[in-house]
C-alpha cells in the first residue's frame, strides 16, 4: 500500500513543466489529507497512520510541524485559496485517500472542496473510481 502510494504521488507531482515547487506540493498534498481527516471532528488512527506513511521517514521537527497541522482548526475556505493551480484534481484525491468517508460530514467537506476547486462531476467520480470509493451524487 504504502509503495502504491508513494507512486501515487510521484505520479500527482510530475507536471509538465517541470518548474513546481516540490516541498510546496508535498505541504499541499499533507494539507489535503489532514484536512479530509479533520472533517469528521478527530483524526483517527487509521487516518494519523496515513498520514504518518505518506510523510516517510521524519526528523522530530518534521514530526512536530505534521502534528501541529493536525492539531490546527479546519479551515476550507483558506485551504482553497492556497491550492496552486493545476493542483485541483491532486488535492481532491489525496482529500479522498486520506478518509473513509463513512459519516455525512466526510462528505460535506469533499463536496465543499470540490465545488471550490471547481472539479467536474467526470473529474470527482473517475477519483472515487480510481481509488475504489463511492461515486460522488
Amino acid at each position: 500500500m504504502l509503495n502504491r502510494l508513494k507512486e501515487v504521488i510521484g505520479n500527482l507531482l510530475e507536471g509538465e513543466s517541470g518548474e513546481r515547487d516540490y516541498n510546496r506540493d508535498v505541504y499541499i498534498l499533507l494539507k489535503a489529507m489532514v484536512n479530509a481527516s479533520k472533517s469528521d471532528g478527530i483524526i483517527d488512527d487509521i487516518e494519523e497512520k496515513r498520514i504518518m506513511e505518506f510523510m516517510g521517514d521524519m526528523t522530530s521537527m518534521q514530526r512536530l510541524f505534521v502534528e501541529k497541522e493536525m492539531r490546527a482548526s479546519l479551515d476550507i475556505q483558506s485551504f482553497i485559496k492556497e491550492v496552486p493551480k493545476g493542483m485541483e484534481q491532486q488535492v481532491y484525491y489525496m482529500s479522498l485517500f486520506a478518509i473513509d468517508l463513512d459519516v455525512a460530514s466526510e462528505m460535506v467537506y469533499l463536496d465543499t472542496l470540490a465545488k471550490g476547486l471547481r472539479l467536474t462531476n467526470d473529474e470527482i467520480n473517475n477519483i472515487h473510481e480510481s481509488l475504489g470509493a463511492v461515486k460522488s451524487a
